[in-house]
């Protein structure tokens, strides 16, 4: 056994040495520059112009005490793998989405205009927490694991759903079933 501290660069130069492919972080949200307090500093147009994987180090650069990073990886040349979540074209309103269990919804002592506050307690960055008003409050409340965001959104809200998901997605408030979307 060996144990060895990397940074995102040599994650990244790892992964690629050993003939695979990254897949994603396992909490996302404190490597994500539109999740947290990170969403708000002046920098934020230059760090989401990098890389993906140059944002990474960027957020762990600034987080500064990121002391452990879990992440999935796939064989290189296995495409089998879990495709990348995306929330481009029309295949998202397939997507089954999952709340993971371990999250709170607040509502009290919230800020103006929420109607409850999305807590992930797996994480230990007191800024990634997600405000939501009423109406993303109810698409929540309809995840049950069975229905698609199409089926849990009117059609007329489907560029909110498409917003409100991804935030979710990345604020690791949901996981998503891929396997059946078109």
């Amino acid at each position: 056994p060996q144990d060895r501290a990397y940074s995102v660069p040599q994650l990244f130069e790892f992964i690629e040495g050993a003939a695979l492919r990254f897949g994603r972080w396992v909490r996302q949200a404190p490597y994500v520059p539109q999740c947290g307090a990170v969403a708000g500093i002046p920098q934020l147009s230059r760090i989401t112009a990098l890389p993906q994987a140059e944002q990474y180090a960027a957020l762990e650069l600034f987080r500064g005490t990121m002391v452990r990073h879990s992440l999935v990886a796939y064989r290189n040349d296995d495409r089998t793998g879990a495709a990348a979540v995306t929330f481009d074209g029309d295949a998202w309103l397939g997507y089954r989405p999952i709340r993971l269990p371990g999250t709170l919804a607040i509502r009290e002592r919230l800020p103006a205009g929420a109607a409850a506050v999305l807590i992930n307690p797996d994480h230990r960055y007191t800024d990634l927490y997600l405000p939501i008003n009423a109406t993303q409050e109810r698409m929540l409340q309809a995840i049950d694991g069975e229905r698609t965001i199409a089926g849990i959104c009117a059609p007329e809200e489907r560029q909110l759903a498409r917003t409100f998901f991804e935030q979710l997605f990345r604020w690791d408030q949901i996981v998503l079933d891929t396997a059946r979307a078109a």
